[in-house]
């Protein structure tokens, strides 16, 4: 079967086996459903704690350039 387009650069794809990619799915399928049920039940909490840090660190490096800052504006208000 032979299709006609108005495109000269189209080039028609290989054939493939319907069944192969259907025995792929399904030699792999339990794979998947595993690494989600994993990654919903044991990965998010550990995410979730990693999220958690990085904002406090976050926060107390915020927190450590405001002193810098109000410790610079102190000591020029001495000076003047």
């Amino acid at each position: 079967m032979e299709k006609k387009t108005d495109y000269l650069d189209l080039k028609r794809l290989p054939n493939h086996n319907h069944s192969k990619h259907f025995l792929n799915w399904l030699w792999n399928k339990p794979r998947w459903l595993f690494e989600d049920l994993y990654e919903k039940y044991f990965l998010k909490k550990k995410i979730e704690l990693e999220e958690a840090k990085l904002e406090l660190e976050k926060k107390e490096l915020e927190l450590t350039i405001l002193r810098i800052q109000i410790q610079e504006l102190s000591e020029q208000s001495k000076q003047d």
